[in-house]
């Protein structure tokens, strides 16, 4: 059905041989991704070993999309601040952001504050953003007591996935997207800009092409078009890379609705750039794709999650106990 999983699909796990320091293998119950990376050795640093073998690191990304470094014991905030450091020229900081985080180190960030009783949809970090970031990278310093899993899709195969006829709609004309920032509902515009100057949200709004109207001094809405379908720019490959799902009115908890007296108090909304509606059937119809497209495993202390921004999207089962899991954005 889809060449790229068939392909994969006759991938087993097997030992490097370009880098005897660590094992490559997959997960179980047939996952094409991601590939699972283990040090072969006692002691074997992770930031050695990815310093020492970047063109293999970087390859292997690019094939997979997605790399669980599992065993390196990367358990604290301060041993992922220091993995981080790989990448000390390109960390983002977490702007024009749409879930409720908190910074723990430099460019590390708590998940969300999302109630943990929820699950969180699918979504390619800021891809609604003008300037997304490529990579995400988690760490698991405490896994939840139950569930809590992080579930990755590959978005080359979410695309494929679709319709001739919805893929050609998005395709055509994009995603606009509307947010409506106030403290009623989802988050304020201070929030979301990191600020509490107007004419600095007005200044980075122009500066991304972001158009904008005060409905009141903590209303603002927020308006502007972005591509839905990507070329990836280092394998050439088609993605759906966007949120048009995520903000959609038809993907929010039915219990949301009941809160809100119109869809205009909705936080966000998405729609064909030409503005027309994404229906529920097409909605449904990505949801489908996501699913088809998802692998769930489940965390473990000190794991390391590094994904490819634009090729694997993520999202969070609800979890039950505690549950500490970190990020960095590059």
């Amino acid at each position: 059905m889809i060449n790229s999983i068939q392909k994969l699909k006759g991938i087993k796990a097997q030992k490097v041989t370009e880098a005897a320091s660590v094992e490559y293998s997959l997960l179980p119950d047939n996952a094409i991704f991601p590939l699972v990376i283990k040090p072969a050795t006692v002691g074997m640093q992770l930031n050695d070993w990815i310093t020492e073998n970047r063109p293999v690191f970087e390859e292997k990304v690019n094939k997979y999309g997605a790399i669980l470094f599992r065993g390196f014991h990367i358990n604290t905030v301060e041993k992922f601040e220091n993995f981080t450091t790989l990448y000390a020229d390109t960390p983002l900081e977490y702007n024009l952001r749409s879930s409720p985080r908190y910074a723990v180190g430099k460019n590390v960030y708590h998940t969300t504050t999302y109630p943990k009783e929820y699950h969180i949809e699918m979504h390619s970090e800021s891809s609604y953003a003008p300037v997304h970031p490529n990579n995400i990278v988690f760490c698991c310093i405490d896994p939840a007591d139950k569930q809590g899993e992080t579930p990755i899709a590959d978005n080359k195969i979410v695309l494929e996935s679709l319709s001739e006829k919805t893929r050609n709609k998005f395709f055509e004309k994009g995603v606009k997207y509307v947010r409506n920032l106030n403290e009623a509902y989802g988050l304020s515009w201070k929030e979301v800009f990191q600020t509490e100057d107007k004419k600095e949200v007005e200044a980075t709004c122009d500066q991304q092409g972001i158009s904008y109207e005060w409905k009141s001094d903590t209303n603002l809405v927020l308006t502007w078009n972005k591509k839905a379908i990507w070329e990836h720019p280092a394998t050439g490959d088609e993605i759906w890379f966007n949120h048009a799902y995520f903000f959609n009115k038809y993907a929010l908890e039915a219990s949301f609705f009941d809160m809100v007296k119109s869809e205009d108090e909705l936080p966000n909304n998405t729609f064909y750039g030409d503005g027309s509606e994404i229906s529920k059937q097409e909605i449904e119809e990505i949801r489908a794709a996501y699913k088809k497209a998802t692998v769930l495993f489940p965390w473990e202390k000190g794991d390391v999650l590094f994904l490819d921004n634009m090729r694997i999207s993520h999202g969070r089962s609800p979890y039950e106990g505690s549950r500490q899991i970190i990020a960095s954005l590059f």
